[in-house]
């Protein structure tokens, strides 16, 4: 990568960072409340139906949303850039998938905060039984429009995965460590593994899980532009 591409690249993956940083606050007012061993799933939790969740919460989540997602173009124009310019056409459907991304994350942030609003304004009004069963019913109605939009988004991040382990953009093998799918998995895996070992519910594993694709990215982000910059501060030493 050139050097004023890489400058571009840096600054794009900051604002990716940030962006990163809004939606996962996002997903942290969703998952931040207190855990019962008698709650499950996203939705059917007694601090949602008992009316002590915030109605505020899902406001601040759109708009967090909205941010996040307009921020998210610029880390978009990162990944795209990290690639061989060599690969034009995996760098087009990258790039296609990315924008699609772009759009669909705050839909997808928007469902979400949805449901929350549902659960904690139905839950005192019309009983918890009845709250549960109208905001499956939107969920499960809603899912096959949502689950579809989450498959550009995994393609936006396998392909750069793939072209990253093939040595095929301007990072060494080893930033695999810091890539959003390694991240994800760990973040989504970890609360499993801890409630295998029969640990107790707990509010940290929903927030971990529930936001472990938007801190993933964060992760990756802030590495990305710290190796850029490194990399160009050697460079600007050895042309010295």
């Amino acid at each position: 990568m050139k050097t004023e591409t890489r400058e571009w690249a840096i600054r794009w993956y900051i604002l990716g960072a940030v962006g990163g940083i809004c939606m996962a606050a996002g997903d942290w007012l969703l998952g931040c409340i207190p855990i019962q061993a008698t709650d499950t799933g996203m939705f059917d939790r007694a601090y949602y139906l008992s009316g002590a969740y915030g109605l505020w919460r899902p406001v601040v989540i759109v708009g967090l949303g909205a941010i996040g997602s307009f921020l998210y173009y610029f880390m978009v124009k990162a990944l795209h850039a990290d690639v061989d310019a060599a690969y034009r056409k995996t760098r087009s459907v990258q790039y296609l998938c990315g924008i699609f991304t772009v759009a669909v994350a705050l839909a997808i942030h928007l469902w979400s905060a949805t449901l929350s609003w549902f659960a904690a304004y139905l839950g005192p009004r019309i009983g918890a039984e009845a709250a549960v069963a109208a905001v499956t019913a939107y969920q499960d109605d809603m899912l096959i429009a949502i689950l579809p939009m989450y498959l550009p988004m995994v393609s936006m991040i396998g392909i750069h995965f793939v072209m990253l382990l093939t040595g095929r953009t301007c990072y060494p093998r080893w930033m695999l460590a810091f890539h959003p799918v390694t991240w994800n998995v760990l973040l989504v895996v970890i609360p499993d593994i801890a409630q295998a070992m029969q640990m107790p519910a707990a509010t940290w594993m929903s927030v971990m899980s529930q936001s472990s694709t938007n801190s993933a990215i964060v992760i990756w982000c802030i590495a990305a532009a710290v190796y850029g910059k490194k990399q160009n501060a050697v460079g600007t030493n050895q042309q010295r």
